[in-house]
């Protein structure tokens, strides 16, 4: 007589599903990351004159730098003083997007 092993088959599938599930929590999260670590290098990188985008859509140039910020002119004679990780995004790379789009 032959017997046969009864849920072999269902263990494989809960295995494969749990792989694929910690599959699409990491990858993501490791992306994120990178993107993140690329930003920061980048605002560690800015120099006076370099224009960027702050937390709330702000757009202007950077006049100087502090401790932890970063001062920010965005009319003739208004300043923004803010912390480094208020930046988001920087003005000529979303330039350079938007002309490659089109």
């Amino acid at each position: 007589m032959q017997t046969t092993a009864q849920g072999g088959g269902m263990f494989f599938w809960v295995l494969l599903m749990a792989f694929v599930f910690v599959f699409m929590i990491i990858l993501p999260a490791r992306s994120q990351k990178k993107r993140e670590q690329e930003l920061l290098n980048k605002v560690n990188a800015l120099q006076k004159g370099d224009q960027v985008i702050i937390s709330g859509g702000i757009i202007g140039t950077v006049a100087g730098f502090k401790d932890n910020a970063i001062e920010i002119k965005i009319a003739e004679s208004v300043k923004l003083t803010v912390l480094k990780t208020a930046v988001v995004g920087f003005v000529n790379e979303i330039a350079a997007k938007e002309g490659g789009s089109k």
